[in-house]
């Protein structure tokens, strides 16, 4: 099974996790127009598996970008050959790398699920970042966690046991107006946002039989509460994501004022039914 740590897409609500995750990187792809020889930033890339996706599906030049070196291991074994490169570079300070970013930007910058471990009080300065490395023609392509607006004790509770046992300090799961507002902020325009809390939680499902299936070596080698607090937050946020606790934003946004491509995104996200 590819190594994806993102919410998939689940065009008819039949797929497996794979293909599910593979729609979703399709998905993805077609959001900023990705053609061959395009130079793409996957910050946050994780196992490398868009990398992959990318570069060998549809030609593109990728770069991605992690903190993890176990990660950026892993990634480079699975791109290896592929031209895919990962490097382990600090986000915030890309704009640094003058030897990674290409002369006038890349055309396209993703980001799946990474924002939420920015932090609130570092989020702007993040995706203004993000605004200098991207070509002015270029497409922005965001994913990221989010918060209901109305508040209700549940959440609290939930929201107390993730920060205790799963991700101490990723403060930055907010609702849809708080994540949009700050993207017109840092100077993008958002194109189409789609909420899919519940595919979310199916592939959260997804994950939780796998997890429930692999609980003998698992438990093994970390230990039986480690693999339990994992069950406890893979069940729970089956049912948070269904119901709305928490949920999963995937946007696609440009620059302000740059009409062309304005226009150009808006014609390729034209509403069908």
């Amino acid at each position: 099974t590819p190594m994806v740590y993102t919410s998939g897409i689940y065009k008819t609500g039949k797929e497996t996790l794979v293909e599910a995750q593979d729609y979703k990187l399709d998905y993805v792809a077609n959001a900023i127009e990705l053609k061959k020889g395009d130079k793409v930033l996957d910050i946050g890339c994780g196992w490398g598996r868009l990398v992959k996706h990318f570069t060998e599906k549809y030609g593109a030049k990728v770069h991605g970008i992690t903190l993890s070196t176990e990660q950026r291991k892993y990634g480079l074994e699975l791109n290896k050959g592929n031209g895919g490169e990962i490097h382990l570079q600090d986000g915030m300070k890309m704009a640094e790398r003058k030897d990674l970013v290409p002369k006038g930007g890349y055309d396209a910058v993703t980001s799946l699920e990474m924002a939420e471990h920015v932090g609130i009080r570092r989020y702007d300065e993040f995706l203004r970042s993000v605004h200098g490395i991207l070509k002015d023609d270029g497409v922005f392509y965001f994913q990221v966690a989010g918060l209901r607006r109305e508040w209700r004790f549940e959440d609290f509770v939930w929201g107390l046991f993730m920060g205790e046992h799963v991700f101490p300090g990723a403060d930055a799961s907010c609702n849809m107006g708080w994540v949009t507002q700050h993207l017109e902020r840092a100077g993008f325009e958002v194109q189409r946002v789609s909420n899919l809390g519940n595919h979310y939680s199916r592939t959260l499902y997804h994950w939780l039989e796998n997890w429930r299936a692999s609980k003998d070596s698992i438990s093994k080698k970390y230990g039986e509460k480690a693999w339990r607090r994992w069950e406890v937050f893979l069940a729970w946020s089956v049912r948070i994501a269904r119901q709305g606790s928490s949920t999963v934003f995937m946007i696609t946004a440009t620059k302000h004022g740059q009409e062309a491509r304005r226009i150009k995104t808006q014609d390729h996200l034209v509403p069908t039914f």
